[in-house]
């Protein structure tokens, strides 16, 4: 499907429904715009995922855990299911 936008004089546009009802994008949602070799590409970003990203982060800064343990937590989680699996074989 290929669609024609015009760009009104405050910098706005429209797009059509039937767009939207395809990306999935409903009012709230975002769509990123990237820019390459002088063609846009449209990518849905929908808001319950980045209010969901947000909430995370805050929970991550409330809790007081620093980067570095969250990561020796992972790693020795990931160490201990890999022994499991290779006792598993």
């Amino acid at each position: 499907m290929t669609y024609t936008i015009d760009i009104r004089p405050r910098r706005q546009a429209t797009f059509p429904s039937a767009v939207l009802t395809a990306l999935g994008l409903t009012v709230g949602d975002s769509i990123q715009i990237k820019v390459e070799n002088g063609k846009a590409i449209l990518t849905p970003q929908k808001q319950v995922a980045l209010d969901a990203l947000a909430e995370i982060q805050r929970a991550f800064k409330n809790s007081k855990i620093t980067e570095e343990d969250l990561m020796k937590e992972v790693n020795e989680q990931r160490f201990e299911t890999a022994k499991l699996y290779s006792k598993n074989k």
